[in-house]
């Protein structure tokens, strides 16, 4: 099968790479100048271009494809309107170019997220509520996607890691000191590991599905994931109250210091509104029922995450 994947740089397009080389596609890789975790993959082929340049997607798209994977997207941004640039109008002219081709893709998967839908305790059939501007622009990509009439799945993860992450790594650093924030306590989340992520995409594929589907590991409370990362690490874990007052007024300081720099920050007004929320859950029974089965526990994809940072020299 020959796939076009965009995002194949980054966290989780590099996996989704990956494992299609595995399998034996031929994998064609959207690239922009660097490289990034693709060059740690051997077998795939690069396209010169980026999702906001149309003439580069027509020049990618002269030959077929049978399978898009769309992964490419932004969860940090100096400024919110780059959310709707990148995940939103970027979705835009894939699909559009797409449109124009001489030919059809049997399928477009687009790698949504949890945010597209909103917090609280969710399924594929509840009304999309997003809080965030990166929420909003992931739901304005599943729109382009689904409306086009393109063949299509759509997969909507919520909190993804793994190895070549680093948003979730500051947390694990956290924990791995043997701190974390008493409000974790309360907080509710679905996780999924990386490898899971694209095994119930493999895992989907191989059955011709289409439509949406959550994909987790599981609902945890935040505080029950660092206990589990303590005993990985033999660090005994000690609460530290934080109010959430003080993170909004950090939110404001880095708000003022991304608008002079225009640089993403760690802790944005966007990210102390998703904290804040008692619930990111998503139900997955839609995979489930199909017979989808992760092949490792949440226990044994922090070890291997933690293993990979260690190696790599994160932690």
């Amino acid at each position: 099968m020959r796939v076009f994947v965009t995002g194949a740089t980054g966290f989780v397009g590099s996996h989704v790479a990956q494992a299609l080389v595995d399998r034996g596609d031929e994998v064609v890789a959207l690239v922009r100048a660097r490289e990034s975790w693709l060059g740690e993959i051997p077998g795939v082929k690069r396209a010169r271009g980026d999702v906001l340049d149309a003439y580069s997607l027509a020049e990618a798209f002269s030959s077929p494809f049978d399978l898009v994977v769309h992964c490419a997207g932004l969860t940090s941004a100096p400024r919110n309107m780059d959310y709707y640039r990148v995940n939103a109008l970027g979705t835009y002219n894939l699909v559009r170019a797409l449109e124009k081709a001489p030919w059809r893709p049997g399928l477009v998967v687009y790698i949504s997220s949890l945010a597209a839908a909103g917090p609280g305790e969710v399924n594929e059939e509840c009304e999309e509520r997003p809080l965030t501007p990166y929420g909003e622009s992931k739901l304005y990509g599943e729109y382009f996607v689904v409306d086009s009439g393109l063949p299509c799945l759509v997969l909507r993860p919520p909190v993804i890691f793994g190895p070549r992450d680093t948003d979730v790594l500051q947390f694990f650093k956290l924990v791995k000191r043997g701190w974390a924030p008493a409000f974790f306590r309360k907080k509710r989340l679905s996780l999924v590991y990386v490898r899971t992520l694209v095994e119930a995409l493999l895992f989907l594929l191989e059955r011709g599905a289409q439509g949406t589907y959550f994909v987790a590991d599981g609902t945890f409370s935040w505080w029950e994931v660092a206990e589990r990362v303590s005993r990985i690490v033999g660090k005994k874990l000690r609460p530290f109250p934080l109010p959430q007052g003080f993170l909004v007024s950090v939110a404001g300081v880095s708000q003022f210091y991304r608008c002079l720099t225009g640089r993403p920050v760690l802790l944005s007004k966007e990210k102390v509104q998703e904290m804040r929320q008692d619930a990111w859950v998503c139900e997955t029974s839609r995979l489930s029922s199909m017979g989808f089965v992760p092949s490792l526990s949440l226990d044994e994809a922090l070890r291997e995450t933690l293993e990979w940072y260690e190696e790599k020299g994160y932690l």
